[in-house]
């Protein structure tokens, strides 16, 4: 009967954890980028991403050496990015894959489309 409790409860708390519990720094380094415009549009091509942590803990990102910038922070297997393109504000909520890759959408302040979204692959 204990071991049956006891492996009842392992599986109670296996569950309850979440999938992928990432952090900040596990995020930190080089990617490349894939994606689309927030008409649908597919980018131009790959362009680089570097991923660096701020003093205050936050990461900081900077898309085409530093063209695109943002602020993110990690949340269970979520990154929660608020930055700037083209001048206006964008928020990104991207999904943590097991693989390390990173997957989300993206919108961009006053763009009609809603369809910007990313793929980050780590070099």
């Amino acid at each position: 009967m204990k071991t049956l409790i006891a492996l009842a409860f392992l599986a109670l708390v296996g569950w309850s954890a979440p999938a992928l519990a990432a952090d900040n720094a596990s995020l930190i380094g080089d990617y490349v980028v894939n994606g689309t415009e927030t008409d649908g549009s597919k980018y131009d091509g790959e362009g680089p991403l570097a991923v660096t942590m701020d003093k205050n803990g936050a990461l900081e990102l900077k898309w085409d050496n530093g063209k695109y910038v943002g602020v993110g922070q990690v949340d269970g297997s979520k990154l929660f990015v608020g930055g700037v393109a083209d001048g206006r504000a964008i928020i990104m909520v991207m999904n943590i894959k097991p693989d390390g890759s990173l997957e989300g959408k993206w919108w961009r302040r006053t763009d009609a489309g809603t369809k910007g979204t990313e793929v980050w692959k780590k070099k």
